[in-house]
């Protein structure tokens, strides 16, 4: 099976404790493809413009290193104080002080990066129930409020059109300092399901791509991001959270991505005992 969560690792100089605290993420991916081979990442996309997603947020290792060197997934803030990403990029964190999030710009290399550390880490109780990466969702609670527009959540699963997803990833050439972004085609539960047979969970799991050509997909790195479709009000609300796949923009094979109108119960709640200091 070519499954491939899609997390990453990128690390420069002065980052050594960032390797050994990663490393388990590299040797997973791998694991996963069967051949060790890192492909491409937002696939098919263009850069984002400041703005476009101010919600957007990287997600990092905290220690020495710049952010370009020591982000490794995305995440989407929905509180001034709460980041939402996926479950597999912070599983194995024993010690929420081991992360920061990078907010305010979509540029790694921007003046305006804010760098926030992580006070607590909420993984999903349900996570890889009832198959694996079932529930692929987490909630991080920020050490001080960020000054970013939040996106709000889908409230009840429905059928789409074409969406957007965004990150910081492999673009084939480089890892670009700017988020990339693409537009994915809506893929209905009964395509996903014949796509990845008896791999998906239509409950938790939502899939989006190019059912017919590929070209157009999240990958690698781009794990805890966003996916969006518009609002009635012309704005964004968020669908999904980049999860996994096989192979990156592959004809026949979308991106999966976590249904997050499933979770919103749980969500809501893992907030509320957070307000209420539990």
């Amino acid at each position: 099976m070519d499954m491939k969560r899609k997390r990453m690792v990128r690390l420069g100089a002065g980052v050594a404790a960032a390797a050994l605290l990663w490393t388990g993420f590299a040797a997973s991916a791998e694991a996963a493809t069967g051949d060790g081979d890192v492909r491409p990442q937002i696939i098919g996309g263009q850069p984002a413009v400041e703005g476009q997603y101010p919600w957007l947020v990287g997600l990092g290792s905290a220690g020495d290193g710049t952010p370009w060197e020591r982000q490794f997934c995305g995440g989407s803030v929905i509180t001034e104080t709460v980041v939402i990403t996926a479950a597999h990029c912070v599983a194995d964190v024993s010690d929420p002080e081991d992360l920061v999030v990078f907010s305010g710009s979509v540029d790694l290399e921007s003046d305006e990066l804010v760098e926030t550390a992580v006070a607590d880490v909420h993984v999903s109780e349900d996570f890889n129930d009832p198959i694996e990466s079932a529930n692929d969702w987490a909630l991080l609670l920020l050490d001080e409020p960020v000054d970013v527009e939040p996106i709000t959540l889908d409230q009840d699963p429905a059928e789409f059109e074409v969406l957007e997803t965004a990150g910081w990833g492999n673009t084939g050439a480089s890892y670009p300092t700017v988020a990339e972004w693409v537009e994915v085609p809506f893929v209905d539960d009964e395509a996903c399901a014949d796509a990845y047979p008896g791999e998906t969970d239509s409950e938790t799991m939502l899939c989006a791509g190019d059912l017919a050509n590929g070209g157009v997909d999240s990958c690698d790195g781009d794990s805890g991001g966003p996916l969006m479709a518009p609002d009635e009000d012309g704005g964004q609300i968020l669908v999904g959270i980049v999860s996994w796949g096989h192979g990156c923009a592959e004809a026949g094979n979308p991106g999966v991505y976590a249904e997050v109108a499933d979770f919103n119960d749980p969500i809501e709640q893992a907030i509320e005992d957070w307000e209420d200091g539990e």
